[in-house]
């Protein structure tokens, strides 16, 4: 009995053993902090089951709408690597690097269009180039999955802007979003800044662009505002989209391939909704006009047959 004991005191050691030092090895996992989840899905697809990657902003969020948190502090001062959009939304940031105390971090700042297949390929190539020589590792296969997925969804974007006619459809769009949207083959006619900034007058010239122009889309950007744009649609009767300025926001779209995805499909989706509500309202119309003309035909017959039988009439009563 007091072998088994020991072999059983000894076997529940050497687990406990195991079990510290795989909690060690996970704890010692270089942490890479990312501001935006536009950066943490590219590091996430890089390297994610070597490093532990933390992104600051939650992707639904705008990031200048971003309230800084215990943890954040915590993660920035043991972090290795800090990539940050290096946008003005990121004001926060300097406060929090304050905080962090981390005077080893290594900043790297990935600035520049990524909502574009074009965009975001250079991303994916200057996060791919700057994780290479920070932490010496051979990337090559994760940056070709990558950009190949970006280019398979741009040629689908490129056939959907074919089918749709998409050049020939009208688009007023949070400003954001203007660079997609264009990419996407679609026809801008009108931008909008954030809708606290702007005024009345602002707000009339959008609503006469749409109505002049026969604007087809209004489309909010979700980070901002998601109920802007339907006043202006329902007004004008145009369709109302609204697209995500970063990925995993919305279920699906946990890379920048999904979010162009997805985006582009909202956008083709609502087009042919508008074409054809439209149709429907062409139909309507030429209908009511139809019987507005039969209205008035019948009426000039009638009144034509009543001044041919007072002519009548008059002449027999003449006689």
């Amino acid at each position: 009995m007091g072998n088994k004991k020991c072999l059983i005191i000894l076997a529940l050691l050497v687990m406990g053993t195991l079990s510290i030092l795989q909690v060690k090895a996970i704890e010692e996992k270089p942490i890479i902090v990312c501001t935006t989840e536009v950066i943490g899905s590219v590091v996430r697809s890089y390297i994610g089951d070597k490093v532990d990657v933390v992104v600051l902003v939650n992707p639904s969020l705008c990031p200048a709408d971003f309230d800084i948190k215990p943890s954040d502090v915590y993660a920035i001062r043991n972090a290795k690597i800090l990539f940050k959009q290096d946008i003005p939304g990121e004001f926060w940031l300097i406060g929090l690097l304050e905080a962090s105390g981390n005077e080893n971090l290594t900043q790297v700042a990935v600035p520049g269009v990524y909502n574009t297949p074009e965009g975001a390929k250079k991303y994916i190539e200057n996060i791919g180039e700057n994780l290479t020589n920070l932490l010496d590792i051979d990337l090559s296969n994760e940056k070709d999955e990558m950009i190949t997925a970006i280019d398979e969804v741009s040629n689908w974007m490129t056939e959907k802007a074919l089918d749709n006619e998409a050049s020939m459809v009208k688009v007023i769009c949070m400003q954001w979003q203007k660079a997609f949207v264009e990419s996407a083959g679609f026809q801008v006619a009108a931008t909008y800044n954030p809708p606290e900034t702007l005024s009345a007058s602002d707000i009339n010239e959008l609503v006469k662009i749409a109505e002049d122009e026969r604007v087809a889309l209004i489309v909010d950007n979700l980070q901002i505002d998601v109920e802007f744009g339907k006043g202006i649609a329902d007004q004008v009767g145009a369709e109302h989209v609204v697209l995500t300025n970063f990925p995993g926001a919305i279920p699906g779209t946990d890379s920048l391939a999904e979010m162009f995805q997805y985006n582009a499909d909202q956008l083709h989706k609502a087009t042919i909704t508008w074409k054809y509500t439209s149709s429907l309202k062409e139909e309507k119309e030429n209908l009511e006009n139809r019987i507005t003309l039969y209205q008035i035909t019948t009426a000039i017959a009638v009144l034509v047959a009543l001044l041919e039988a007072v002519f009548l009439y008059t002449g027999r009563k003449g006689k």
